[in-house]
């Protein structure tokens, strides 16, 4: 399986380059690379290129085995979430 896993992993890098697909952001080492499973294989994915696609450890934990669209829904409630802690945060010190 980890020959396997590698083999995607440098597959993956040679066609997509070295971004992260979650975040977007640049993977800086070989080290923070995963090989994130689009569909979870907990949930009937595949081990297949089709099915994978690089992403930060970080990145992959926090998705951890949400699908896409779970996935999307849990960072537009916490972009909110976050925003409005902001937003309050400045409020109160703009009163105080």
């Amino acid at each position: 399986m980890s020959s396997n896993n590698n083999s995607i992993k440098m597959r993956l890098l040679w066609e997509n380059g070295k971004r992260c697909a979650i975040c977007g952001k640049k993977i800086r080492s070989f080290d923070e690379l995963t090989v994130d499973h689009i569909v979870p294989r907990s949930k009937g994915g595949k081990h297949t290129i089709g099915n994978c696609q690089l992403a930060h450890k970080s990145c992959n934990s926090l998705k951890n085995d949400k699908m896409p669209e779970e996935y999307e829904r849990a960072l537009k409630y916490n972009k909110r979430r976050i925003i409005l802690m902001r937003v309050r945060r400045g409020i109160l010190f703009w009163y105080n």
